[in-house]
């Protein structure tokens, strides 16, 4: 008898830490789609932000190297909205893909029109058509806005391993 009572008394707290856990995960997911939970640091974020490169400097920084490592500042204009795998900035009238290094992280899915700074690599980047219309897709494109993709793009990208939000 002591030995089933001992079994029901498990199962049971099992069951309620169980139930726990959900609401718990249920909670987190509502907080992190809440415009508060937005800021913070994610990846490799062990830099001073107020170390950002003016990107009018930039033809002199790279000269003839296709990188440059960098620390740079814009607001974000568009977030994937599939997982937040990459993004796009506006850096000072600039337009540029922000992917993540190793997907180690992703950004906040409704982070556009907040401000950012990154740490990593910059470069040019010649982007195929398969893989612009697969970014047209993580943004909730048309199948005409799709379907109009015919080129690939020569574009400024950056590989980020650290990103402020603010």
């Amino acid at each position: 008898m002591k030995t089933t009572l001992q079994s029901t008394i498990w199962v049971l707290l099992a069951t309620i830490a169980l139930v726990a856990c959900q609401n718990t995960h249920q909670d987190n997911t509502n907080e992190e789609t809440s415009e508060q939970s937005i800021a913070g640091r994610y990846g490799d974020t062990i830099w001073n932000v107020t170390d950002a490169y003016d990107p009018a400097s930039f033809n002199f920084l790279l000269g003839e190297r296709d990188s440059l490592d960098a620390i740079l500042d814009g607001e974000i204009t568009s977030v994937c909205q599939a997982k937040g795998c990459w993004m796009k900035m506006d850096v000072e009238g600039m337009d540029m893909l922000v992917r993540f290094r190793d997907y180690g992280y992703f950004a906040p899915m409704n982070s556009a029109g907040h401000k950012a700074t990154v740490k990593g690599t910059f470069y040019v980047d010649s982007v195929s058509v398969n893989q612009l219309k697969e970014y047209a897709r993580d943004a909730e494109k048309t199948e005409e806005e799709i379907d109009a993709i015919t080129e690939h793009e020569m574009r400024y990208s950056f590989m980020a391993d650290g990103i402020v939000i603010e």
